[in-house]
Formats: C-alpha cells, structure tokens, sequence
C-alpha cells in the first residue's frame, strides 16, 4: 500500500477520533489468514487488496460520509462480515458470479463493490465494479483498482472533513 495512501487513512481516522460515529479500522492480517480467504473464495487477490488486508484488515467509516462506507476486510468492522462470509452469502442469496468479491459496501447495503477476478490488469490488479444486490445485476465499472477506490472515496471524506463549519 503506498504510504500516501496510509497516511489518508491515518488522517481520516484521527479526525473521526472522538467523534460517535469514528473511523474503524479492524488490524493487520497475517499472510496466513489472506491465502486461507482466497482458497475458501477461489481466487487470488490483487496487490493493492492483498496490502490493505496486511495493513489495516478492515475499514469503516460512518455511512453518510462516502460513497464506500465499509471497506470489507477479514476482520469485521462493525454489522458487515468479512470478505469471505459476505461474498459466500452474496453467491448463494443472490446468485452473484464466481469471478466477484464484494470488497466495498454503499448505500444502505445495497450497493456492493466487487473485484472482477475474471478481468486482471497486467500489474494483477482487478477493478472494481459496482453491483446493485436490489436488481441482482452489475451496475458498472467504478474504480481502476481497489486502492482507486480506497484513495478517492477517503479523499473525498477527508476534504469534507477539512472543511471549515459555518
């Protein structure tokens, strides 16, 4: 994970400090634990994931904050299971295809943020696409990466955050 992207997250975290609804963020995951969760979901996961599971293990943030609010790691969170449970229980409730893992959570729940294993990049990353769990259907392409997806949504959360209260 590149250390700019580290230090966002550090930032986020210590302005949500304090605050009801703080930044959670689950604790590193051990090489151990990430090749047992790509063994039980039948791929490999790409480098900026695979990072982020080693630094930070899971991710959350208040869910009127950004379009991402919990980053799904192998530890919980909060009320959102882990990469394995939530994607098992994605493919066996609502059919979602073999080749995605919900790594991202949006609106309400709703809205899933899935790596598409089926599409690597040269660099063996995979983006990220958003599927709509109320119409069972793909949405779109949403990010490059996952670490696209880290970057801009705690962007955007830290910019708003930075701001001055009127």
């Amino acid at each position: 994970m590149m250390s700019n992207t580290v230090e966002l997250v550090e930032h986020v975290r210590r302005r949500l400090q304090g605050h009801d609804n703080a930044c959670r963020i689950a604790g590193p995951v051990d090489e151990a634990a990430i090749a047992a969760a790509e063994e039980a979901l039948g791929c490999a996961f790409p480098p900026t994931y695979r990072n982020f599971l080693r630094t930070f293990g899971g991710l959350a943030i208040p869910p009127h904050l950004g379009i991402v609010h919990d980053f799904v790691g192998l530890h919980s969170t909060g009320d959102v299971d882990d990469v394995v449970r939530r994607t098992v229980r994605a493919r066996e409730e609502r059919k979602l295809a073999t080749h995605l893992v919900v790594v991202g959570m949006g609106a309400q729940g709703q809205e899933w943020f899935c790596l598409d294993s089926s599409r690597p990049r040269a660099d063996g990353e995979y983006p990220v696409v958003l599927y709509d769990a109320r119409d069972n259907a793909l949405d779109q392409q949403f990010y490059d990466d996952f670490e696209h997806m880290l970057r801009e949504v705690l962007g955007f959360v830290a910019d708003n955050l930075d701001q001055p209260l009127d």
